[in-house]
């Protein structure tokens, strides 16, 4: 458990202390015997702890130093560790960018399709990339009938994704027909379908961390173009609103 705790961002010390903290309270002295801290560091310790929030401590006396909920303390390390992690990616894709641009050179973090094939290519890449989940968001100006052989693509590959694990939502407006392939996949249970006449914009949201915005008022070939971005914090503010709209659709 020390390790996972020190993967979670605390120090050696404060990951062997808060190992025991789970299981028993404990003063200091004891403490320290058991955790193999050393007397004089086990104060500093357990400040910091406390001043993390992870630990807490009585008026006893001695004071006890105590977890008062294990799942609650992971919980937040997971939390502050995500946040970090959101932070680190942004901060490398950038400088990633800034590299690539100042060479002349495209960069997979952010890329435009303004061209139909383009467009088709950031679509199929979407797709191809996913590895656990696709949330798709079809506005009341889509259309399967239009621009079909690129859409036949698009199935085939969502069919492709699914048949490797990749988990498929989609919210579809009212009254619209699946396509063939589509279809085929609801029906067996690997395609979640629900629908509501919604006007917001049309986008996908892939392993929580990719995002593809398409930008039109009609689903016609001749469209505003797509916006891919790599970015955790779009993608999160993106899969909030997907969750509302798919509780709220039928």
């Amino acid at each position: 458990m020390i390790e996972e705790l020190k993967a979670l961002g605390l120090e050696h010390y404060e990951a062997k202390v808060l190992s025991i903290l789970f299981k028993e309270r404990l003063n200091l002295r004891e403490l320290s015997k058991k955790s193999g801290v050393p007397f004089g560091k086990v104060y500093s310790i357990v400040k910091s702890l406390k001043e993390k929030n992870i630990v807490m401590e009585n008026n006893s006396r001695p004071k006890l130093v105590y977890v008062e909920n294990a799942s609650e303390v992971i919980a937040k390390l997971l939390r502050e560790k995500n946040e970090r992690e959101k932070g680190l990616n942004e901060k490398l894709r950038e400088f990633a960018s800034s590299i690539d641009k100042a060479k002349g050179k495209e960069t997979r973090f952010f890329e435009i399709g303004i061209s139909k094939d383009e467009r088709k290519k950031i679509q199929i890449r979407v797709f191809s990339e996913a590895e656990k989940e696709v949330l798709q968001i079809l506005n009341i100006h889509h259309n399967p009938k239009v621009n079909r052989l690129s859409k036949s693509d698009y199935e085939s590959e969502i069919e492709r994704a699914i048949n490797r694990g990749v988990k498929f939502r989609a919210i579809y407006p009212q009254g619209v027909e699946l396509p063939r392939i589509l279809r085929s996949l609801e029906k067996q249970g690997k395609f979640g379908v629900r629908r509501i006449n919604t006007d917001f914009q049309r986008c996908d949201i892939v392993d929580e961390r990719k995002v593809l915005i398409k930008i039109s008022n009609k689903d016609v070939v001749n469209s505003g173009g797509s916006i891919f971005v790599e970015n955790e914090k779009l993608a999160e503010n993106l899969k909030k609103i997907f969750e509302e709209l798919w509780n709220e659709a039928e």
